[in-house]
C-alpha cells in the first residue's frame, strides 16, 4: 500500500548508503538513486547530502524519516484490520515489557484467544519506554508493563505483584546475599539495560537502601533475558531478576535463587492504555487475565 519511493527512501536512510539499500531492497543502486530523485522532484525538497560513499539526512529527509515509522505502521496496521474484516475476525495489538511480554503474557493471550476464536492478537515486546512509546504513538491497544509509566499520560489498572530476586549459578555463592557487601568487594553482577523496568527497580533499590552503585567495571549490561541467563549460568557474577523468568532454570537446577539481607525488591505489574482506546476490548481483556491469574493463584 505505501510507495515504494518510500520504501526504499526508509531504507537508504536507515543504512546511510545507496549501495547497501539496493543490496538489501534487491535492486541495482542506478534504480535506488533514479528513485530516490524522483522523490525529491516530487516533494520539492533535497532528502540527502552526499559524504563520500555515505548520505546523509537533510532536514526535510530527517523530518520525512520521523514520519515514516508511524506511516508504516498505520500500514500493516490497516492492512491486518482488512484481512481479518475478510476472515470475520477483530484485531487488537498488545505489547510487554521484558518479563510481562516474555512469561506471563504468552499464556495469557493463548488462552484468550482459545476463548474468543473471533479475535486475532498480536504481540510486540520491549523494554518499558520501548513498549510506552509504541503505545503513545499508537502502534498498541494496550500493553502490560513491570516498570514505572507516564500516569499523565495512560489510564492504568494494576495486574498482579512480582518478586526480584538475586539469581546465581549453583554453589556460586550463599543464598543469604548482603548486596552492599558483594558490590563493595568488587564482585561482577549482570544487568538488564537502563529503560526497563527490572533496572529501574533494581537502581531504585540501591538508593533506598544507601548503596553505592556498581562501578562499570563491575557489571555487565545485557538486554536479552536469554543472554543474561547464561552469563549467569557461566559464572560471571549473580543477577537479579523476577522470579518468573526463572522459574524453568530454578526447578531444573540450573540456577539458584536467595535473598539480600537488606531487603526485597517488589512490584506490581499494571495494564496501561490511551484514554481513546477500544474500552470493550482492553476492559474483556484486563478482566480475563485477572480471572485466569486469580485461579492460578488459587490452585
Amino acid at each position: 500500500m505505501i510507495d515504494r519511493k518510500l520504501e526504499i527512501f526508509r531504507m537508504a536512510a536507515m543504512v546511510g548508503n545507496f549501495t547497501e539499500a539496493a543490496a538489501a531492497l534487491g535492486m541495482s543502486q542506478p534504480n535506488v538513486t533514479h528513485q530516490l530523485a524522483r522523490l525529491e522532484k516530487e516533494l520539492g525538497v533535497r532528502l540527502f547530502l552526499r559524504d563520500g560513499r555515505n548520505v546523509l539526512l537533510t532536514p526535510a529527509g530527517k523530518e520525512l524519516s520521523a514520519s515514516c515509522g508511524q506511516l508504516f505502521a498505520d500500514s500493516e496496521k490497516i492492512i491486518r484490520a482488512v484481512r481479518c474484516a475478510e476472515a470475520r475476525q477483530s484485531y487488537h495489538r498488545l505489547g510487554g515489557t521484558m518479563t510481562a511480554g516474555g512469561y506471563l503474557l504468552p499464556g495469557l493471550i493463548a488462552s484468550y484467544m482459545a476463548a474468543h476464536p473471533g479475535e486475532a492478537l498480536d504481540l510486540k515486546i520491549g523494554n518499558t519506554r520501548e513498549i510506552s512509546e509504541q503505545l503513545a504513538a499508537r502502534e498498541l491497544d494496550v500493553a502490560l508493563v513491570e516498570g514505572p509509566f507516564e500516569q499523565n499520560c495512560f489510564l492504568s489498572e494494576s495486574c498482579c505483584d512480582d518478586e526480584l530476586v538475586p539469581v546465581f549459578a549453583p554453589g556460586f555463592c550463599p543464598r543469604e546475599i548482603s548486596l552492599k557487601e558483594y558490590l563493595d568487594e568488587g564482585k561482577t553482577i549482570v544487568l538488564r539495560e537502563t529503560g526497563s523496568g527490572t533496572r529501574y527497580y533494581f537502581d531504585r533499590f540501591l538508593t533506598e537502601h544507601g548503596i553505592v552503585p556498581p562501578k562499570q567495571r563491575e557489571f555487565f549490561e545485557v538486554n536479552s533475558f536469554d543472554a543474561l541467563k547464561l552469563l549467569v549460568r557461566n559464572k560471571l557474577g549473580i543477577t537479579v531478576i523476577s522470579r518468573m523468568a526463572v522459574q524453568d532454570e530454578l526447578a531444573a537446577g540450573h540456577l539458584e535463587c536467595g535473598h539480600f539481607t537488606e531487603g526485597t525488591i517488589r512490584r506490581k505489574l499494571h495494564f496501561i492504555y490511551l484514554p481513546d482506546a477500544d474500552h470493550r476490548f482492553v476492559g474483556a481483556f484486563i478482566r480475563f487475565c485477572r480471572g485466569k491469574l486469580r485461579k492460578k493463584t488459587i490452585g
